[in-house]
């Protein structure tokens, strides 16, 4: 019964039984707990396996990332090598240029871009060596091809050398940008955007130069340009305000006192006179060098001989006022001698003493080449000395360095030379087109000289090589100055082909 007690309940059950079914109950117990056990190694294994992904993957992110920055570094690494050479290899063009032998860096700097057209660093040298030559219109484009706009002193050269060139709203540009960079407002960086606004936009101009003044009321710099630009608006009561400031902020500033002139003087009262002429014996006390004092006495001295009718007083007035320029012309530096020479030649004009006001106007071309107001009182001291093709030779030396205003004088010039020499009005043609052309806008008006009574009448009196249609041309070019002949009229008779009855 111990060992099959299923024999006393169940008859004829097999003897094995119960211990089978306990065998049976043990082994399903065994195979159950070995299906949770492996459940549960196998979700623990899962787990494992997705750390394990999730840190390779991690571990293959941080390996491309290094990779990454060893690459970058090992870049830099030969970039810097690079530049290093580059910079080692122009170290001579650097020195010819810091000894100012800017003809040798140039010539330099070429043969090293014909063999390395891509370096930048050559480029930018070669701007600075033309820049230094002075030749700046040949530096620009090498200047902006080595641009950095980090480089503060990059963008103050190139900002300079397009202000130099008239390209000021690239000007503009670039000291906005180095202004930002620097993080203040310094006033040197203001008053040149000033300068080169006032080219631009007059009254953003003087917002920024009343800016850089307000930063330093004894910064004559700002001060001066803001006088200069408020004059050029025509505001003289600004200008003489802003002077008389300047002086008492400091009585020694010779400039407040040469400024208050100008601005009196621009302003035309007769009343004024009296004040202008101490200002300039004040400035003069304190620095006789200075042309700007020789320049308006001198121009005050023609303005009051321009209101006198009797011949003689008016010969006096004209006298003192080449006293006035032989004075300055004995005190100033050589380089401020010229702007005197061609003052002095017109008032010879005006005293029809014309083999001397070619004397002067030739010193003064001899001074200064490179100034339009030289060759225009040269061409026009030869225009009234009757020396016709020097005349057209002076006027068409100076176009070069000629503005709107200058243009209009050299071309008129020209044309009259030409036309006294006997040239054919037909073939005069393009340079009258010319004339009616800078003459046609409404935004600037054309005003004549002193001086131009004088050329006037000699070219009122008849020449030999004149036929009847130059003696027209003639006195239509003086009405088209005169603004009694306008523009479009002058264009349609003098700057078109001329019909055959005309011409006959």
């Amino acid at each position: 019964m111990g060992y099959d007690p299923l024999s006393y309940v169940i008859k004829g059950i097999a003897p094995f039984t119960l211990p089978g079914l306990c065998l049976a109950a043990l082994v399903w117990i065994m195979m159950r707990d070995f299906v949770s056990v492996k459940q549960q190694w196998q979700q623990g294994d899962s787990e494992i396996t997705k750390a394990l992904q999730v840190e390779m993957d991690t571990s293959t992110s941080r390996f491309d990332d290094m990779q990454r920055r060893l690459n970058r570094l090992n870049a830099m690494t030969q970039s810097l090598k690079t530049a290093q050479a580059e910079q080692t290899a122009l170290l001579p063009a650097r020195v010819l240029i810091l000894q100012k032998r800017y003809d040798d860096a140039v010539k330099w700097l070429q043969d090293a871009i014909e063999q390395q057209p891509e370096s930048t660093e050559a480029r930018w040298l070669l701007g600075e060596a033309l820049v230094g030559n002075k030749r700046h219109a040949e530096a620009l484009p090498h200047l902006r091809a080595g641009l950095v706009e980090e480089d503060v002193y990059r963008l103050s050269l190139i900002a300079q050398c397009e202000q130099g060139l008239g390209y000021y709203t690239d000007a503009e540009k670039h000291l906005l940008r180095l202004i930002e960079m620097r993080g203040d407002l310094r006033q040197q960086d203001l008053v040149t955007l000033g300068v080169v606004q006032s080219e631009l936009e007059p009254q953003r101009a003087s917002m920024t130069l009343s800016q850089a003044l307000e930063l330093n009321p004894f910064n004559s710099a700002a001060r001066y340009q803001l006088i200069d630009l408020r004059m050029r608006l025509g505001a003289y009561d600004e200008a003489i305000a802003l002077a008389t400031d300047g002086l008492e902020c400091n009585r020694a500033d010779i400039g407040c006192y040469v400024s208050r002139a100008d601005a009196r003087f621009r302003r035309g009262e007769m009343e004024d006179e009296p004040a202008i002429l101490d200002d300039l014996a004040a400035a003069q006390a304190k620095n006789r060098r200075d042309y700007n004092i020789y320049r308006l006495r001198g121009a005050l001295h023609q303005r009051r001989a321009s209101r006198i009718d009797e011949e003689a007083a008016r010969r006096y007035a004209l006298q003192e006022a080449i006293d006035a320029y032989e004075e300055g012309l004995s005190h100033v530096p050589p380089k401020f001698q010229a702007h005197l020479l061609a003052a002095e030649s017109r008032v010879f004009l005006q005293l029809s003493r014309f083999e001397e006001a070619v004397k002067t106007a030739q010193r003064a071309v001899q001074h200064a080449s490179g100034h339009v107001s030289n060759h225009l009182a040269l061409a026009l001291a030869r225009l009234a000395a009757g020396q016709w093709r020097a005349a057209v030779q002076a006027a068409d030396q100076g176009m070069p360095w000629a503005g709107w205003g200058g243009r209009i004088w050299l071309t008129a010039i020209d044309i009259f030379a030409s036309t006294c020499a006997g040239v054919e009005p037909n073939m005069l043609k393009p340079k009258c087109a010319i004339l009616a052309h800078e003459l046609s806008g409404d935004d600037r008006h054309f005003e004549l000289s002193d001086t131009w009574s004088v050329v006037r009448d000699g070219l009122g009196e008849k020449q030999p090589n004149i036929g009847k249609r130059g003696q027209t041309l003639i006195h239509d070019t003086i009405a088209l100055l005169e603004h009694t002949l306008s523009p479009q009229t002058y264009q349609q008779k003098w700057g078109e082909v001329p019909k055959a009855d005309e011409v006959a």
